[in-house]
């Protein structure tokens, strides 16, 4: 479980820095896309049979593949949009095609959990179920290990657990069919020798490296962290704290989709907001929305009959995570003109690592720490985040001024 998405998280920085630039100059955008999507097969197929041997390799796979899967991917969105339309409202049509397809990967939680909710709703069973109510505490005072020691463990029958991953395998080979049919190919080179390549990708890992001293890096790399952080905090310590043990494992497919559901609303919104500069305020919002959903989660003690409030949690950590995700992505888009490759790259290593961490602390430490740790990692990324904004807005105003300076003198001669 954590142990193999750390695993999987780990591998994809290093995947990172020095496989996904010779991946996609072999493979190219689709073939990429394509290669990664096998490795998701493979991951999936292992929790079949969930032995360590078998699945730990699976996620060094995975994990590997998974940096070139979202690199081409995004890539790949990014040249569609830019063929559409060149000119002063380019960044308004990256914006809209960005916001179009992170709505539609979001769906992905409302039919992925729709599936997990009807195929297990009628089928797992909790065993070893002495004395729930006095020696297990779901919320905050939950801890993976004290779970274990009272030996409480979920159990799914062989056939339902082969019908659910049997469903989502089959979605990934009709993926990559759809993929190898009707997607054309692209590539970042159009003829270039592995010559080339390898001096592409000495230079992208030194730029990558390089890019770290700059202050404006280092005061938003712990976004990107708090980013890889949320999102690992919510899809393994939150469903597991507060869904699975409060109202049983199906419940986590139902409850999801809410999250599903927000998120993909929220993309688009923020994906048409994109050409309004309403970075500060939308992030104010997101981060007043997590610090509420952990607040609630630190004073509420779950129980099944106040099931709606995870629904709700559930509903506001989506809207959350629909806007932190595109508007970073924009904003280094903005403050690393020109050295956008290893700014994106910096990017998804902040994030992976902060999956990474939050996979290796997850199953011995008591929920409650965890959410404090979420608190503050939100409270450092904010003062990072903010501090470049004041620079940037320093920048902006500076090159005003000169602009105006420039027009006065002008108009004097």
């Amino acid at each position: 479980g954590y142990y193999s998405l750390a695993i999987l998280s780990g591998c994809t920085v290093l995947s990172c820095l020095f496989f996904t630039n010779p991946l996609i100059f072999l493979c190219g955008y689709k073939w990429t896309i394509v290669l990664a999507q096998f490795g998701f097969l493979i991951y999936t197929a292992a929790n079949i049979y969930p032995k360590v041997w078998l699945i730990y390799p699976a996620s060094v796979i995975c994990g590997l593949f998974k940096a070139g899967f979202w690199t081409a991917l995004s890539a790949y969105v990014s040249d569609l949009s830019i063929g559409k339309q060149v000119g002063p409202d380019t960044k308004a049509v990256i914006n809209k095609y960005f916001g179009i397809f992170f709505a539609t990967f979001q769906s992905g939680q409302i039919w992925g959990n729709l599936i997990s909710y009807m195929v297990l709703r009628n089928s797992s069973s909790t065993v070893a179920m002495a004395n729930h109510s006095s020696e297990l505490q779901c919320g905050a005072q939950f801890a993976e290990y004290k779970q274990k020691g009272m030996n409480r463990s979920i159990v799914v029958n062989s056939s339902t657990a082969y019908i659910l991953y049997g469903v989502f395998m089959g979605l990934i080979v009709l993926s990559i069919i759809l993929i190898i049919l009707m997607l054309d190919q692209k590539r970042k080179w159009k003829r270039a020798t592995v010559k080339d390549l390898l001096i592409d990708s000495r230079h992208f890992i030194i730029s990558t490296f390089k890019q770290m001293k700059y202050l404006k890096q280092l005061l938003i790399l712990p976004l990107a962290f708090w980013i890889g952080t949320f999102l690992g905090f919510v899809f393994a310590i939150f469903t597991s704290s507060f869904i699975t043990c409060t109202l049983g494992l199906p419940f986590v497919g139902l409850i999801m989709i809410t999250y599903g559901i927000t998120a993909s609303i929220f993309s688009v919104v923020v994906g048409c907001l994109g050409k309004y500069n309403l970075r500060v305020p939308c992030y104010i919002f997101a981060a007043i929305l997590c610090y509420a959903s952990y607040l609630v989660m630190l004073l509420w003690k779950p129980v099944p009959s106040q099931a709606y409030v995870l629904f709700i949690l559930a509903g506001m950590l989506g809207i959350a995570s629909a806007i932190w995700d595109p508007i970073e992505a924009a904003l280094y888009g903005i403050l690393f003109v020109g050295q956008e490759e290893a700014a994106y790259s910096n990017l998804w290593l902040g994030q992976n690592i902060g999956y990474f961490v939050v996979y290796i602390y997850g199953p011995s430490m008591l929920t409650q720490t965890a959410i404090i740790l979420q608190i503050i990692y939100l409270t450092i990324a904010l003062l990072g985040y903010f501090a470049v904004e004041i620079l940037l807005y320093k920048k902006n105003r500076r090159q005003l001024l000169l602009t105006d300076n420039h027009i006065n003198v002008a108009s004097i001669f």
